[in-house]
């Protein structure tokens, strides 16, 4: 009959939809399974590994803030080395900043105005993470700018002159806001002792601080933030002990890396928007597959009957695999633009050389004067305006080209700009410390014969030395410079051109102008030293 055959044909129709859904399910379970069984031996690797990365990392929050990038590798060298020896896990390619800390979140500390170098990221990490008030070495101002950007308006700002210093700091404990505490000392407000050591009282079930005769409800949203402008300060070990120290101050090294990030965004905006775009899409996709899991879990053990009956499993495992494909393509994209990216950053890193060199000659001027302080905000301003001047019409330009411009504009700008504000007779020392620096870093001048140029022989035992053939006008000490002058390949003869031309020698030496005589002897490889 027609009701039996319509009654057929809805089953005929109903089965081939669960049977498509059971493909579909059968298909979606295998591809969750081979997903979900490389994530558990990746998980397992992991944990394997876990004892010593912590080891290293917890080493690494408590002790590495107050160093420099070249000791604290050095340091991590050493611990790695000691968990070798004891036979403990740990992964070879650790770095702290990935072990604790996920790329958009330190995206966004580079958005905030965090530098993008591995030295500021690993301070940025050690401020979040430390269970100490971080005290922060921030000369060039750096962590504090970050500081007012990432906690905005909710930010209290104050000083150790500040007369309402210890209401905000209340303010701060009881509501749960951020405290900022800039321009300290090494010696901080003894008012401030519970606060840094979180001296907390258990009454009842409320947390309570005392702060001076207050007794304040501790918020575990309170956060304090400490800066000194000290390059170089002395805590004493009370103070180290309540606080964690970190070490914001600019190296050469720190600088070149922040230096090289500018120009590669300067001169490739493209591929650092590409770079920034996949780090987005890849944490996004990793946050949808962690929610399609919970989900596919959540339906699975929900699901009573059978599970070709429940049409929102069968699509959800569908979309988990979608989108495990696209966070692999993502990931894949991300390592290639990684890679092209440090290559194309290592064309660049010249003009990051040069521009960090001229720095830490300005930045060493204040040792000349106390009055030459040069900010670095400043400084990278004006690396901008020598980059934008720097630019020609040429269409096509060579990475080594382009640094060459840069070099050559920006140090010029820098000798105009910084001899603004010099007395004149500084003016050359500054010329003189700025060329002798490029030629150094260049390889161009022997460190030998630099070290000679600064500060001359010294001999400490003369009973091996050549003897002084002229002592009547050749005194002890000059005649030290000689023989030592005579150790340097370029300048070596120039002792035994004395004893064979003492007589020359003295005529140069009494001459009111030895500047336009030509050397006696002329020893092998000294007139192109001098040259």
């Amino acid at each position: 009959s027609v009701g039996e055959k319509n009654r057929l044909r809805a089953e005929a129709d109903q089965m081939q939809m669960l049977l498509e859904r059971a493909n579909k399910l059968v298909t979606g379970l295998a591809g969750e399974n081979e997903r979900w069984q490389t994530s558990i031996g990746h998980f397992q690797g992991e944990l394997t590994r876990c004892l010593g990365d912590s080891l290293v990392g917890s080493a690494f929050l408590s002790y590495a803030g107050p160093f420099d990038t070249h000791y604290r590798s050095n340091l991590v060298s050493g611990w790695l080395a000691a968990i070798k020896e004891e036979q403990l896990p740990f992964t070879d390619s650790l770095t702290f900043a990935a072990f604790c800390a996920k790329p958009t979140d330190v995206r966004q500390w580079n958005i905030q105005g965090l530098p993008a170098d591995n030295f500021s990221t690993e301070n940025g990490v050690i401020t979040v993470r430390c269970s100490r008030w971080p005290l922060m070495i921030d000369p060039q101002n750096q962590a504090n700018k970050w500081i007012r950007r990432m906690e905005k308006s909710q930010l209290r700002v104050v000083d150790l002159k500040s007369r309402d210093m210890l209401r905000e700091i209340e303010n701060g404990i009881v509501y749960g806001l951020p405290v900022l505490l800039q321009d300290v000392l090494e010696e901080l407000d003894p008012a401030l002792e519970p606060v840094l050591a979180k001296a907390l009282m258990k009454v009842g079930n409320r947390e309570v601080l005392r702060l001076g005769d207050k007794e304040l409800d501790y918020n575990k949203d309170f956060k304090m933030y400490i800066t000194t402008k000290l390059g170089n300060p002395h805590y004493t070990p009370e103070v180290s002990t309540k606080t964690t120290i970190i070490n914001f101050a600019v190296k050469q090294q720190g600088l070149e890396a922040q230096l090289l990030g500018i120009v590669v965004q300067k001169e490739q905006p493209a591929l650092e928007r590409q770079k920034s775009d996949l780090t987005l899409r890849v944490a996004a996709g990793k946050k949808k597959l962690v929610d399609l899991e919970d989900e596919i879990l959540r339906l699975l053990s929900e699901t009573e009957g059978s599970l070709l009956e429940n049409e929102d499993l069968v699509d959800t495992l569908q979309q988990s695999k979608v989108t495990s494909d696209d966070v692999s393509r993502q990931l894949k994209e991300a390592e290639d633009t990684e890679i092209r990216i440090d290559l194309k950053r290592e064309e660049f890193r010249s003009a990051a050389i040069r521009s960090s060199i001229a720095y830490f000659v300005l930045n060493d001027m204040a040792r000349v004067d106390p009055m030459y302080q040069f900010s670095l905000d400043a400084y990278v301003d004006l690396f901008n305006q020598s980059m934008d001047e720097s630019r020609t019409n040429a269409k096509s330009i060579s990475s080594a080209d382009r640094c060459r411009q840069i070099n050559i504009a920006h140090t010029l700008s820098v000798y105009k700009y910084t001899c603004g504000g010099l007395f004149e007779r500084d003016k050359l020392l500054f010329a003189l410390q700025l060329c002798l620096r490029i030629l150094t870093s260049e390889g161009n001048i022997p460190k030998q014969e630099f070290d000679f140029f600064c500060r001359g022989g010294m001999v400490s035992d003369r009973s091996d030395q050549r003897q002084n053939p002229c002592p009547e006008w050749i005194d002890a000490g000059t005649w030290d410079n000689i023989t030592e002058l005579d150790s340097i390949p370029a300048c070596m003869g120039i002792a035994s051109s004395f004893e064979q031309g003492h007589r020359d020698w003295r005529a140069w030496f009494t001459s009111s102008k030895p500047e336009e005589m030509s050397l006696p002897g002329h020893p092998p490889g000294l007139i192109p030293f001098i040259d």
